[in-house]
């Protein structure tokens, strides 16, 4: 069962060396190495649907927890290129080796590190990077997705804080998660851009429930989860940043997310690379292998034309978003492109591998089921296209 590549890559590999700061290429190269090291654990994994538990630990133990974090909260204070360059290595592993790192790379994080008050930050932060207090972010409900102002999930302000009414679904981590970002409508006459809040949700809290898991093709293991909120009563310093501002929380969570997401679908097609590579000079086919036939070398051009082009793409937009050049178009086009690119990548490389492509157990098979979703969350690919119109046409 092929569950990792048999080697023989490295100078495919070494073409994706392109220059980036040497703190970053040192960090990429040792995720690298980590990386290799736990792929073995793939198998245990595929057989018992259970996540070894030295994959946490390991990931907790070297940093991984702390990368998107400032120094001063004890983190490693990476910005978008390094955290890029990493989740694009991480992605070769099962997405369900490193789920919780999503949220702390993701908007709910960025929520908490860009509003919260000093107080919630000396509360959830040092945990969020022990790996004590996971976290999820409540924003897509059941009727809606990108359509923020179609939420129903409300917030009505009384003596004691805020009640809590409503649910959401998708949401990764929420079975595990000690604190949640939830969005909500405090002033549904005010619309979406001044009626939205954020608040954080402590998973203890009455009213509360984790409603049911839905499974899915691939990426989490069980599922994502749905949960549900009935009179949730929530203290007055529940609140994230100010009333009424969440829309455009969102918004700037989203911006760094959906650079995260091509990063991972960019690390997924350059491994199904990797691997149609190795197997194409080893498949035998009428007398040679079939790396000899021009098909199967016009895919791999593609191939790799194509991630190149992607991670060029990424890393440009990483590289001008640390700069303070954050503009929307750039991080949707980064999305838009690797998310598909990595795509027809992985659809190639079940091409090359033929039947046993389509087989449980090999590698490309896993990338298959797993990248169709980056086309879909933090922001569909059609959504990416309305947002790189509508800056390009402002």
């Amino acid at each position: 069962m092929n569950y990792q590549s048999p080697g023989g890559a490295a100078a495919l590999d070494a073409g994706m060396n392109f220059e980036i700061p040497e703190a970053v290429a040192e960090f990429r190269s040792v995720t690298r190495v980590l990386v290799d090291d736990l792929l073995p654990l793939e198998r245990e994994f595929q057989e018992t649907g259970v996540v070894p538990p030295q994959v946490r630990q390991t990931l907790i133990k070297n940093g991984y927890f702390a990368l998107a974090f400032p120094e001063e909260y004890g983190g490693l204070g990476m910005g978008a290129l390094a955290q890029c360059v990493v989740q694009a290595e991480l992605a070769r592993l099962p997405p369900q080796f490193w789920t919780e790192l999503r949220p702390l790379m993701g908007p709910a994080a960025k929520n908490i590190l860009n509003h919260a008050s000093a107080e919630q930050k000396a509360r959830l932060v040092p945990g969020m990077i022990s790996g004590d207090i996971p976290i999820a972010f409540g924003l897509t409900e059941p009727h809606c997705g990108s359509d923020l102002g179609s939420m129903r999930t409300t917030a009505t302000r009384n003596v004691d804080g805020w009640l809590l009414n409503g649910s959401k679904t998708f949401i990764s981590n929420a079975k595990n998660a000690k604190t949640l970002v939830v969005y909500a409508y405090t002033d549904k006459a005010a619309g979406p851009r001044g009626g939205i809040s954020a608040f954080l949700l402590e998973a203890s809290t009455p009213g509360y429930r984790v409603d049911g898991v839905i499974p899915l093709m691939g990426t989490a293991t069980p599922g994502v989860y749905e949960i549900s909120f009935s009179d949730v009563q929530l203290p007055p310093d529940s609140l994230l940043g100010e009333e009424g501002k969440a829309f455009h929380y969102a918004l700037e969570g989203l911006n760094e997310g959906r650079l995260n997401v091509g990063a991972t679908a960019l690390g997924m097609g350059e491994y199904a690379l990797e691997l149609a590579v190795d197997q194409a000079k080893i498949r035998p086919a009428f007398g040679g292998f079939i790396a000899d036939l021009q098909a199967i070398r016009h895919m791999i051009a593609n191939m790799a034309t194509e991630m190149r082009a992607a991670r060029l793409m990424l890393l440009d937009a990483c590289w001008r978003f640390d700069q303070g050049e954050k503009r929307r178009e750039l991080a949707s086009m980064a999305k838009l492109f690797a998310t598909e690119a990595g795509s027809r990548a992985v659809d190639s490389a079940v091409q090359i591998f033929g039947g046993y492509g389509y087989c449980r157990g090999f590698a490309v098979e896993r990338l298959y089921r797993d990248i169709r979703i980056t086309r879909i969350y933090e922001g569909s690919s059609e959504i990416q296209r309305n947002t790189i119109s509508r800056e390009i046409l402002r």
